[in-house]
């Protein structure tokens, strides 16, 4: 799966919830039946790989773990180690908003970007300046690989109020390994008994989906993939 926009900017609201494999199947049949999937998931579920990136300090992990309001976190993104770009994303949370920049890198970019080459960022013109931010944030905090997140997703999407609605499953870590591109990851599970729901939406979500998430005693947490995925550094850093 490739991407073909180079730069991209999204700001929304995002709900989410911790449900069963069992539930989650019934939700997405509801919502299958009023709600399209993305151009993604027209065959199901697909994968989803991410390195995240961290200050010398953690400073990204601690505020997380801490339940800072407003924090970030920077992550380059691909769906298949056959790709031959990745996407760079900075993703910002002020109070119950997430805004998030996305930069398209050519894969020999990712790998230096990787391996600490973050000059390649300025090679890049964007229009709102992302290339340019990324390059300061991650040179300028002395980031570094901090750990790769990968899950199987499939999402729902809704034209009004930009409404996006996903399901995660089989979330799995690795915190000694950082080539995204590599096949044989040695990962541990996080999450393999339970599904993340996260409902995503600009200023309020439509009645009909409200409606029927209210069916299942659904209970908002503050959880993160990055955050849930670095035991060593929960155990040892903290």
């Amino acid at each position: 799966m490739d991407i073909n926009t180079n730069m991209l900017s999204v700001s929304r609201r995002e709900l989410k919830y911790l449900i069963s494999y069992e539930k989650s199947l019934e939700l997405q049949d509801e919502l299958g039946r009023l709600l399209r999937t993305d151009i993604y998931s027209q065959n199901g579920y697909y994968n989803v790989r991410s390195l995240y990136f961290d200050s010398f300090k953690n400073i990204d992990f601690s505020q997380k773990y801490d339940g800072t309001e407003n924090r970030k976190k920077i992550r380059l993104r691909i769906y298949s180690s056959k790709q031959q770009n990745a996407k760079l994303e900075l993703k910002e949370k002020r109070g119950a908003y997430q805004k998030k920049h996305s930069l398209i890198v050519d894969k020999d970019a990712a790998l230096d970007i990787i391996n600490g080459g973050y000059g390649r960022l300025l090679e890049y013109n964007d229009s709102d300046n992302t290339a340019c931010r990324l390059y300061s944030l991650l040179t300028l905090g002395a980031y570094r690989p901090a750990a790769i997140v990968e899950y199987e997703r499939r999402a729902f999407t809704y034209d009004e109020f930009n409404t996006r609605i996903t399901f995660d499953r089989y979330v799995k870590s690795c915190e000694c390994c950082y080539d995204i591109y590599r096949d044989d990851i040695p990962y541990i599970p996080v999450f393999s008994d339970y599904v993340i729901l996260e409902v995503k939406f600009n200023t309020a979500l439509i009645e009909s989906v409200k409606n029927i998430l209210g069916k299942y005693d659904l209970t908002n947490v503050s959880l993160g993939k990055y955050g849930s995925s670095r035991p060593l550094a929960a155990r040892y850093i903290l």
